[in-house]
C-alpha cells in the first residue's frame, strides 16, 4: 500500500501546499493589480498562490478517492479508481502547465507539471497491467512492486519544496 499511498500523498501534498497552510493565506487574495503588468502576462505571486490553492482542492479530492480505492472489494472498482486518479493527475498537470507563474517559480512549476504527468502515465500503465488480476490485493501488490520508485511523486515533492522555499506555499 506504500506506493499507492505515496501517490495519493503526492496529490494531497499539492492540495495542502496550494492551500498555503489554511488561515494565514490572506496574501493570496485581493491584489490582482500587479498581474501581468510589465511581466509578459505572468501571474503575480498572490495570483499564482490562488491558482495553486484552487488546483489543490482538486488534488485533495483525488487523494481521498484513491485512498477509498485501497478498500475496493473488486478489481473492477480498484481499476476504475486508478483510471480516475490518473485522469485527475493528468488534468492537474494540464492546469499547472497552463499557468504562467512568476519568473522565479517557472522551473518548479515545470517540475510540478512533469511530476503530475509522470504520475498519471505510471498509474495508467499500472491500471492496464492489472485489470485482469483476480483480487484487489493482487493489484495492490503489483502497484507496490512496480511503482515503488515512480518518479512522479518524487518530482511533485521536489517541486513543492522549491515552491515552499520561494514563498509560494507554506505547508510541509
Amino acid at each position: 500500500m506504500k506506493t499507492v499511498a505515496l501517490l495519493a500523498a503526492a496529490l494531497a501534498t499539492v492540495a495542502l501546499a496550494g492551500c498555503g497552510g489554511g488561515a494565514g493565506g490572506g496574501s493570496g487574495s485581493g491584489s490582482g493589480s500587479g498581474s501581468g503588468s510589465g511581466s509578459g502576462g505572468r501571474l503575480s505571486k498572490s495570483d499564482y498562490r490562488a491558482k495553486l490553492r484552487a488546483i489543490g482542492h482538486e488534488a485533495q479530492q483525488a487523494g481521498a478517492d484513491i485512498q477509498k480505492g485501497l478498500g475496493a472489494k473488486t478489481v473492477a472498482e480498484l481499476h476504475t479508481r486508478l483510471l480516475a486518479f490518473a485522469a485527475t493527475s493528468q488534468h492537474l498537470s494540464d492546469e499547472v502547465a497552463a499557468l504562467k507563474p512568476p519568473k522565479d517559480a517557472e522551473a518548479a512549476n515545470t517540475e510540478l507539471v512533469n511530476g503530475e504527468h509522470d504520475s498519471a502515465q505510471a498509474i495508467r500503465a499500472a491500471a492496464a497491467a492489472t485489470q485482469n488480476l483476480k483480487t484487489p490485493q493482487a493489484v495492490i501488490a503489483y502497484l507496490q512492486k512496480n511503482l515503488d520508485n515512480a518518479k512522479g511523486p518524487h518530482e511533485i515533492d521536489d517541486a513543492l519544496a522549491k515552491l515552499r522555499n520561494l514563498g509560494y506555499t507554506t505547508s510541509s
